[in-house]
């Protein structure tokens, strides 16, 4: 693994066991045994090997929901597979969703990075919620309402992390999988009658 790789990977551990305000660009060099001149070489500061990680965690994301419905039968399998990775990846970069909104706020490349991101998995859902109309699981008035149901999996989505913390619960398998029964509950009064027997189903396999 090349040392740049391996600064973000041991920069986001400390990150996430002690927060970014705790942790200098010399605790990471330490941690990984190198001088803070070869850090340097490779991020000019702490900030900036936090742009890199929102990046390749904006890039991981953007691969999640880049999946296609063709058919009833594929909605249990890829949809319990796109929440999973979904939380999976939330675990991995937990400061990013901890410290998000103040991190956003004082750096305008984060700013950009987040709106672009939420634009991508808008037209994503988008898609995914035209897919569930075509394959009829989902009502056609659904689309009118994409808005509505959008921002209510986004906020589900997006802060069950810094939720869990706060009501002091360890963000483990079980925490993830009731986040995954959350976010598919947005859909569920959308369903078709067909949907609604998948959607059952479904709920099974988690």
């Amino acid at each position: 693994m090349k040392t740049k790789n391996k600064i973000i990977n041991t920069a986001i551990k400390l990150f996430n066991k002690q927060g970014t305000n705790l942790v200098s660009t010399n605790h990471i060099a330490k941690a990984m045994g190198i001088s803070p001149g070869n850090l340097y070489y490779h991020f000019s500061s702490k900030n900036d090997i936090i742009r890199a990680i929102s990046r390749q965690f904006n890039s991981e994301l953007v691969s999640i929901f880049q999946f296609q419905l063709d058919d009833v039968s594929d909605f249990s399998e890829r949809f319990t597979t796109l929440f999973h990775s979904f939380f999976k990846v939330q675990k991995s970069y937990q400061f990013l969703f901890f410290e998000g909104v103040r991190l956003v706020k004082h750096d305008k490349e984060l700013q950009n990075g987040y709106s672009e991101l939420k634009g991508l998995i808008e037209e994503s859902y988008f898609k995914l919620l035209s897919n569930l109309v075509k394959i009829k699981l989902l009502k056609k008035d659904s689309l009118l309402i994409v808005d509505e149901l959008l921002e209510k999996q986004w906020i589900i989505m997006w802060y069950w992390a810094s939720y869990s913390s706060i009501e002091k619960k360890v963000f483990d398998d079980e925490r993830i999988k009731k986040g995954i029964v959350l976010s598919l509950s947005i859909i569920k009064p959308q369903l078709t009658a067909i949907g609604k027997i998948t959607f059952d189903k479904t709920l099974q396999l988690i």
